[in-house]
């Protein structure tokens, strides 16, 4: 066993993606005042405060809860990166109400195309490593 071992880059790559992408759907979800839903026969269902509440409205609770905590981790894990590009990058692309292209970014920051996508790869795993203790790694196997 060693220390650091080697990772699938693509593979870990795409989980970082896949993660930073799920940011503005965890954040609608966190936002949600939990108003009374509307059922099928048109008649809102009471969210029964003076007794057990009724299961939609536990699992909008729970769901709530759970948002906010992965907001809080994707959060953490971006502010934690040591390379202020590079939270710049992952910020702009994934994080903004409205992300922006990467043509737009790698103008804004006045650097050329490739390194760009070199930072960006290095931003992605870097955030992947920080995230949650390294649960978005992917380690490579050998045959």
């Amino acid at each position: 066993m060693t220390f650091f071992p080697d990772i699938d880059v693509e593979k870990t790559k795409n989980n970082a993606k896949r993660k930073l992408r799920e940011y503005s759907r965890w954040r609608r979800i966190a936002a949600d005042i939990g108003e009374q839903k509307l059922t099928a026969s048109y008649s809102f269902e009471p969210k029964q405060a003076l007794s057990k509440p009724s299961q939609p409205v536990e699992h909008l609770a729970l769901n709530k809860v759970s948002a906010e905590q992965e907001l809080e981790a994707i959060r953490w894990a971006v502010s934690g990166l040591f390379d202020s590009l590079h939270r710049r990058i992952l910020v702009e692309k994934y994080l903004l109400p409205e992300p922006k292209q990467d043509l737009a970014i790698y103008s804004d920051l006045a650097i050329s195309e490739t390194l760009y996508y070199e930072e960006n790869e290095k931003a992605l795993l870097a955030f992947a490593e920080l995230f949650r203790h390294g649960i978005l790694l992917v380690e490579k196997v050998e045959n």
